[in-house]
């Protein structure tokens, strides 16, 4: 293994004296085929009209994927190994339908092997069993166990029992798409009924249909008091539309598409629309739409796709004509459209679809194909001087950038390869973006070197080097940079002391950063700034009636329909009863209307206050899962003797935690401002132990930090003597955040898989530059990012979190390749006998351009998107600031860390080399 201590190719480690920068280097490389990628290269530009006519395909085969081959969906398969077990047994007492229901179906689903855990919630007339089983379960396998478990299962007679399956990417985790029907202000729920059964036998004719159900309004069931059958109203729906300006009340049908069906979501959409066409399926003043559907929003974000690219290729065209000249900027944007194509077609091939994550990673890697081409396309056209012969250019270009690009590629796929393997619901639900971002940027590289270098001799290298005044400003910005690059190892005294000037400076942005950071909130999904539709939940007084429920529903629906006016488009009910309700709002497109979502929610809340009988939240459709409207929940546990007890400290507890002050890390002001037992009115058992439950709203959404805050509050407040005064064990509170503890748990490995994928690319490096220092070395433009980025957070007002940690990810990607090829650079010129300031002097002048070039652009490209798409916000200021940041201190503060570490390092290795009989460098 060769060592740092001899890291360049010895056969060119011949002293030389020192020599002006630009130096006409290595004189063979137009020659000498140095590499497998040169030889690429070269053989493509050679045989320049079979690569154009390759290059045709893939454009087909991308616009084949694009047009219809590749199947468009909600979101991939995730498997959420859960199922819900529940049902109804009127009894009128949640003890009677816990001890006779619950607790008998959950000590039976405790012993299947598999099974993780079993929440049971029991009601005074129904009741719901939630369990979990391994990884290695799907949710149908789960459910196939538990549909036998339940026959051996000692039952009433009247217990009526319902096992569903769970997908987390359908709309109540079971439907592909929502059908309501709207009839006259007099229907009654028979005629409701009635009219859904005609509707449903004429959908499930429907093209790729497996099933329709009917969400029933009234339920059929025996009372075990009196032995007689009962028809109670169990659910209520209502519907709204903007031509109509007010809900209706309606019944819901749930339809699920065949998985052998060749529709995809888009196509399956429009087939249940056609089918809706038809006026005389139902009677008349009876109406029928589809109101919950997951095409619309993939149709609007292949849209942003194609906006986002073609905005793309603006900037890179417009940054490329300026800096680098018009044939560059063609064949850029071009190579851009190229491979966008083809990794549309890569996804077919690879039997992905076009879903919400897929677009995700499209859209991210947009900021990250113009690297490739710029390097590529900057490289031989400034090497253009080094050869008559079209083909001697594309080689001696390729062998002064190709292998430190390919560098450059591999170690941004390899910091993104780690998101690939990481676990829990997260981690399914996210596998999609690294593949498809890893494919993407493969196929860039390849055809960077291959297409890029074909069009060079009948396009690129045809006509004169452009010499416009922009063009002319940035040579002179390079040449000014680069001789402040030398400037410390060859000015005696006053340049070391300028060396050192940027040195303490570049320490103190770094340092700096991290005080910025402080003041971050911490939230893996935070509350988005705007959104295209709203969640509107709310808990009914424990006692409501069914009759009641509907009554302040009515309320709420006049204070949501009166606030929204002419923004309401639609709104339908997916759940309401008289324990709980839950409606979906959609909006007028956020980028077609003045007030955002958040504004709207805090006045629907605000008025909301003066309803009686119930607790409503409001809130925007989010970024991540659906953020609870109390996400800090403590449990304590009791048995039959402490259920009294339990119920006291769980009461005192809601009245403390009300109006507290949390002591955070951040300094941030945050107030607890409202606290419920949430488990009034039912009894809530985790695995057959029985918990009451107390949750907690903040005044701010720095999430993370406040649960941990308030956590530490709770311990404080009721320690081991307190629980003891109480008869409680010292040990009988609990924290568990549901989907949050999850998502923390899993971002914790999102942050492992970082550190992987770190090791990873100093690996790659170490490899690549046959040293240890140089790649520590490299990686400094990783920490140069952090002023940038979390100034940016900061100014947009935006918290830590998992769009965050995305977007860094692709940013480590591109900052360290900036560094890779500077330092390439340098060592080239070193293996020529400059001294390490000429040395990288040189090579930030000859590195500038594609730096600054390929920086301007991302940021031009993404900032329309950071702007305009709340969705995309906080990765792309991250991308944005870090880049910046990062840009600007690589080519003021880099080169003097470069020779603070050659001057260390020379002497070392000539030490070695002397040693061995070399020559001293």
């Amino acid at each position: 293994m060769t060592s740092d201590v001899d890291a360049s190719h010895d056969a060119q480690d011949l002293p030389e004296p020192d020599r002006p920068a630009r130096t006409r280097p290595d004189t063979d490389d137009a020659t000498r085929n140095r590499s497998p990628l040169t030889k690429l290269a070269v053989a493509s530009a050679e045989h320049w009209k079979v690569t154009l006519i390759i290059w045709g395909v893939v454009v087909a085969i991308g616009l084949f994927a694009y047009g219809g081959g590749l199947r468009r969906e909600g979101f991939p398969p995730v498997n959420l190994p859960i199922v819900v077990v529940d049902g109804n047994y009127f009894v009128d007492d949640n003890e009677i339908v816990d001890a006779d229901v619950a607790v008998p179906l959950s000590d039976a689903y405790s012993a299947v092997d598999g099974v993780e855990q079993v929440q049971t919630f029991s009601t005074a007339n129904s009741f719901a069993v939630v369990v979990e089983f391994t990884d290695d379960f799907s949710s149908p396998e789960g459910a196939a166990v538990l549909t036998g478990v339940n026959d051996s299962v000692d039952l009433p007679s009247e217990a009526d029992v319902v096992v569903r399956e769970i997908d987390a990417t359908k709309f109540i985790e079971v439907y592909d798409l929502l059908v309501t029907i709207s009839g006259p202000d007099d229907a009654t729920p028979e005629q409701l009924e009635a009219e859904a059964a005609k509707l449903e036998t004429y959908l499930e004719s429907g093209d790729g249909v497996e099933r329709v159900d009917v969400r029933e309004l009234l339920t059929e069931g025996v009372n075990p008091t009196t032995g007689e059958e009962e028809i109670r109203r169990t659910r209520f729906v209502r519907v709204a539309f903007a031509e109509t300006g007010r809900y209706d009340e309606a019944i819901a049908l749930g339809v699920v598409r065949a998985d052998d069906t060749d529709l995809d979501l888009l196509g399956f959409s429009d087939e249940i629309n056609g089918l809706l066409e038809d006026e005389t399926v139902l009677s008349d003043g009876y109406r029928a739409a589809v109101t919950a559907d997951f095409a619309e929003d993939i149709r609007t974000q292949i849209s942003s796709l194609t906006r986002n690219l073609l905005q793309g290729l603006i900037a890179v065209a417009i940054v490329s004509l300026l800096l680098i000249g018009w044939r560059v900027s063609v064949v850029t944007a071009l190579f851009m459209a190229t491979v966008m194509m083809a990794a549309l077609g890569a996804l077919w091939l690879i039997g992905y679809s076009l879903n919400t994550i897929t677009l995700f990673g499209l859209i991210l890697t947009l900021g990250l194909l113009v690297d490739d081409a710029i390097v590529i396309s900057e490289a031989i056209d400034a090497n253009r001087g080094e050869s008559d012969d079209p083909i001697g250019v594309v080689r001696t270009a390729i062998n002064r950038v190709g292998s430190a690009s390919f560098a450059g590629t591999l170690t941004t796929v390899l910091v993104f390869a780690p998101l690939a393997f990481v676990g829990g619901v997260l981690g399914e639900f996210i596998r999609a973006i690294p593949i498809t971002v890893i494919v993407t940027l493969l196929l860039s590289f390849l055809f960077s070197i291959v297409f890029i270098s074909a069009l060079s001799k009948p396009f690129f290298l045809r006509g004169k080097h452009p010499h416009n005044p922009i063009i002319r400003a940035e040579e002179a910005a390079a040449r000014g940079l680069g001789r402040l690059a030398e400037y410390p190892s060859s000015h005696g005294a006053k340049g070391i002391g300028v060396g050192i000037g940027i040195f303490v400076g570049a320490l103190a942005m770094i340092f700096g950063s991290f005080q910025v950071a402080a003041t971050l909130g911490f939230n893996i999904f935070p509350p988005t700034d705007d959104a295209n539709a709203m969640f509107v939940t709310a808990d009914y007084d424990a006692g409501t009636t069914i009759e009641e429920a509907q009554d302040i529903a009515g309320d709420v629906d006049a204070i949501v329909v009166d606030v929204l006016g002419d923004d309401l488009v639609s709104s339908q009910y997916i759940n309401a009863n008289e324990r709980q309700l839950l409606s979906i709002v959609e909006l007028t497109p956020f980028d077609e209307r003045e007030t955002t979502a958040p504004t709207f929610v805090e006045e629907i809340e605000s008025r909301l206050e003066a309803v009686e009988g119930i607790r409503v939240t409001v809130t925007p459709l989010e970024q991540g899962p659906p953020v609870e409207e109390f996400p800090f929940a403590a449990q304590i546990d009791v048995d039959g003797s402490t259920v009294d007890a339990g119920q006291q400290l769980a009461n005192d507890l809601r009245e403390q935690l009300v109006g507290a002050e949390l002591d955070k890390a951040t300094g941030d002001d945050t107030v607890i401002v409202d606290a419920i037992v949430s488990t009034d009115g039912q009894i809530y058992r985790v695995d057959g132990n029985r918990q009451i439950e107390v949750r907690a709203q903040f005044s701010n959404d720095d999430l993370t930090n406040n649960l941990d805050a308030t956590e530490q509050l709770v311990g404080d407040l009721y320690g081991e003597a307190e629980l003891a005064a109480l008869g409680l064990p010292a040990d009988a509170i609990q924290f568990d955040y549901g989907q949050e503890s999850d998502n923390q748990d899993d971002f914790a490995s999102l942050g492992q898989a970082m550190i992987v994928a770190l090791v990873l690319m100093l690996v790659l490096l170490v490899v690549q530059f046959r040293s240890i220092v140089q790649p520590l070395l490299i990686f400094l433009a990783v920490p140069f990012s952090f002023l940038g980025v979390f100034t940016a957070l900061s100014l947009s007002d935006n918290p830590i979190s998992f769009f965050v940690g995305v977007g860094f990810i692709a940013l480590i990607g591109v900052v360290v390749n900036n560094t890779i090829l500077l330092v390439d650079a340098a060592n080239q010129a070193r293996r020529r006998g400059l001294r390490p300031g000429l040395a990288i002097g040189e090579a930030v002048e000859r590195r500038f351009r594609p730096l600054v070039a390929t920086t301007i652009t991302t940021v031009v490209g993404l900032t329309p998107l950071a702007l305009s798409d709340p969705f995309w916000e906080s990765l792309g200021f991250t991308l944005i600031g870090g880049l910046v940041s990062s840009t600007i201190l690589v080519l003021f503060a880099f080169p003097v860390f470069y020779l603070a570490v050659e001057k260390v390092r020379t002497p070392v290795r000539n030490l070695a080399r002397k040693r061995m009989g070399k020559p001293l460098i």
